[in-house]
């Protein structure tokens, strides 16, 4: 029986090659070992923002302020519990889309996560500010919502 014998050299750089093949062709593993599913937006950015992120923001937006109209001022921040229940979904749902927000395919470029996450954290101050039943605190994150999203819209040409 002939035997081919490659130089060390080959040898290693045909070893890395099968190795990096696999990984390429395999699925994302998890923590724990079992492979991740394959992440895929379903509808493009501008039908997101229109239908999933930007009615969960007003919500939070809508309590931070005051309307003036012919009957006087009406201060906009909850008043009951139905009220912060609203907050509180409209928190939780935005908290939880800005996973969707980083979805490989929708990334633009590297500062597309930055923004991503800024807005999770601060969607996540939300979430627990109503909870926690704090209108001050919602006052304050409804600004900071605010800043994020201009930032990152100014960024990318959306205003």
């Amino acid at each position: 029986m002939t035997s081919i014998r490659f130089p060390r050299g080959i040898f290693l750089g045909i070893a890395a090659a099968v190795v990096v093949a696999c990984m390429v062709t395999s699925p994302t593993m998890g923590e724990d070992g079992a492979a991740m599913p394959p992440f895929e937006p379903r509808v493009d950015m501008k039908t997101f923002m229109e239908h999933v992120l930007t009615p969960a923001a007003k919500i939070i937006w809508s309590v931070n302020g005051v309307l003036i109209d012919e009957k006087g001022e009406h201060d906009l921040s909850p008043k009951s519990d139905a009220d912060w229940e609203q907050i509180v979904s409209g928190a939780a749902t935005l908290a939880e889309a800005t996973n969707a927000l980083m979805i490989p395919r929708r990334a633009l470029d590297p500062q597309w996560n930055f923004y991503a996450k800024n807005l999770a954290e601060a969607a996540n101050k939300a979430y627990l500010a109503a909870e926690a039943r704090d209108p001050k605190s919602i006052a304050e994150v409804s600004d900071r919502l605010d800043g994020i999203c201009a930032a990152c819209h100014r960024h990318y040409g959306l205003e």
